[in-house]
């Protein structure tokens, strides 16, 4: 049995959880999971971690730096 991959299914690149701004492979961007529920992954660009632009948690509407 074999199985075919389709080029077009499942890939979801990361995008930032401040900006939105998807987040390029070879950039330097950063994920974490919530420092208060610890259940949803944030992940943040380069740009927005170097000039602390401000996160929030979808799930228990922590905010950080």
């Amino acid at each position: 049995m074999s199985v075919k991959l389709s080029l077009k299914e499942e890939i979801v690149p990361p995008v930032c959880s401040s900006c939105g701004r998807i987040i390029h492979p070879r950039e330097r961007g950063v994920a974490f999971y919530c420092p208060n529920c610890g259940e949803v992954l944030i992940q943040r660009d380069m740009y927005c971690r170097l000039q602390g632009v401000e996160y929030t948690c979808p799930k228990c509407g922590f905010t950080g730096p």
